[in-house]
Formats: structure tokens, C-alpha cells, sequence
């Protein structure tokens, strides 16, 4: 079973430290600090569509990141990520 991801803004370091102190040691949920700087894209190997729906749900998550501080993908959306890779 994929986790779930927690993803917290490097501009939130107290939610990061909340975040942690409150998932413990659970298995389902992996908590990491947002570090990117600029556009990290290597070349892939994905159709148009399946590019498009990353694009979309990379967008939304780097929007909640801005407006909330952070972000959370669920375990079965990193699965079909990973997938189309």
C-alpha cells in the first residue's frame, strides 16, 4: 500500500514540526518538507493525457501549497503517478 503524502510548505516549518508530532509513526501517511526551487522536469516518457493530468494535479498542489502551506496526495493518486511514468 502506497502512503499517503503531506507535503508542507518550506515557509511553514511549524506545520512541518505539527505535522510530524502528529502522525507519529503511522505507516499510511509520509510527512516532507517542500524544498523545490524552479522547474525540476527531466524528459518523459508519458502520453499527452497522462502528462495533462499530471500538469493538473501538480498545479493544484503547488496551489494549495501557496494559499494553505501545504498539501495532501492521496496514497492511490501517487499510485496512478508513479504508473504513468
Amino acid at each position: 500500500m502506497t502512503p499517503s503524502l503531506f507535503i508542507v510548505s518550506v515557509y511553514r516549518p511549524d506545520l512541518y514540526d505539527a505535522a510530524l508530532a502528529a502522525v507519529g509513526l503511522a505507516r499510511d501517511v509520509e510527512v516532507v518538507l517542500d524544498r523545490r526551487v524552479g522547474e525540476r522536469r527531466g524528459p518523459g516518457r508519458q502520453t499527452q493525457d497522462d502528462a495533462d493530468l499530471n500538469d493538473r494535479r501538480r498545479l493544484l498542489i503547488e496551489e494549495q501549497l501557496r494559499v494553505d502551506g501545504c498539501a495532501l496526495v492521496s496514497g492511490e493518486a501517487r499510485r496512478t503517478s508513479a504508473a504513468g511514468r
